[in-house]
């Protein structure tokens, strides 16, 4: 018994421009984007433009910045603490038999972290750690 197979329908063609494979490529005008006008000029769209404040990082020396608490630009005040790294250099100097060394890191400023106040409000605005 043969079955009866439904006639085969060709498909649609493409719906781009022809293909031609083998001659010259047709010019561009004969077959125009849609929506696309040669008389019309470009669309203008609408362009928002962000601005980013950039300040530079706080670190050892006082530097402006915007207080996020009075909300004003001032000028830091710096006060150095005693943290992680001077707690560090000390513990190791025990370790290494400096007794005597041991508490030199206390004393000096680089080792230390940095605090970094208000003038206004007398808050603080940024803690510079050195670990």
């Amino acid at each position: 018994m043969e079955k009866a197979y439904p006639p085969q329908e060709s498909s649609p063609p493409y719906p781009g421009p022809p293909m031609n494979y083998g001659g010259v490529a047709p010019p561009p005008e004969m077959y125009p984007q849609p929506g696309f006008s040669p008389a019309a000029p470009p669309p203008v769209g609408h362009q928002a433009v962000a601005h980013m404040i950039v300040t530079p990082a706080l670190q050892d020396v006082p530097g402006q910045a915007v207080c996020p608490h009075c909300h004003q630009t001032v000028v830091t005040t710096a006060e150095h603490k005693a943290g992680l790294m001077t707690w560090a250099i000390c513990g190791c100097l025990t370790i290494f038999g400096c007794f005597l060394c041991c508490c030199i890191p206390f004393c000096v400023d680089s080792c230390k972290d940095v605090e970094h106040h208000c003038p206004s409000c007398h808050k603080v605005i940024y803690l510079y750690k050195r670990i």
